[in-house]
């Protein structure tokens, strides 16, 4: 599998002036409006993936990280499938996992309902409130 280092042709210490310069002459190559060659259209698509990621200096430094942990794929890479490890979890994001585990929290259900029930009750009676003082001051504006 080509790392987006090999895509775009450029070192891994490449600074964003190459990578905008590799950018612009494969992407006059391969765009899909100039090349009709069908395999163009998907080089096209690594090519913005590359630029993408390799432009971004955060996105990037994630990406050496799990080049240098073994994964072939970019963080957010869309279009490659991501091979769950241990305990569902994805090699570019550590302690994440897609069972959608909720933090415990000290309250539960039955408190959070609880709250936003008596939430509720004060902002009805913050607005009975108003209301009267609105009445109560003949409804005129000050």
């Amino acid at each position: 599998m080509e790392t987006y280092y090999e895509i775009l042709n450029i070192s891994p210490d490449a600074a964003p002036d190459e990578i905008r310069a590799a950018y612009r002459n494969l992407a006059k190559q391969y765009h899909p409006d100039v090349n009709p060659d069908p395999g163009a259209s998907e080089r096209f698509i690594a090519i913005q993936q590359a630029y993408e990621t390799l432009i971004d200096p955060d996105a990037r430094a994630r990406y050496d990280l799990a080049l240098r942990g073994g994964a072939s794929f970019a963080p957010h890479d869309p279009f490659r499938s991501q091979a769950a490890g241990e305990n569902g979890q994805t090699a570019w994001a550590p302690g994440f996992s897609w069972r959608g585990e909720v933090p415990v929290s000290g309250i539960g259900r039955l408190g959070l309902a609880l709250l936003l029930f008596f939430g509720g009750i004060l902002i009805a009676l913050m607005l009975a409130l108003s209301l009267l003082f609105r009445v109560a001051a003949g409804g005129k504006r000050q």
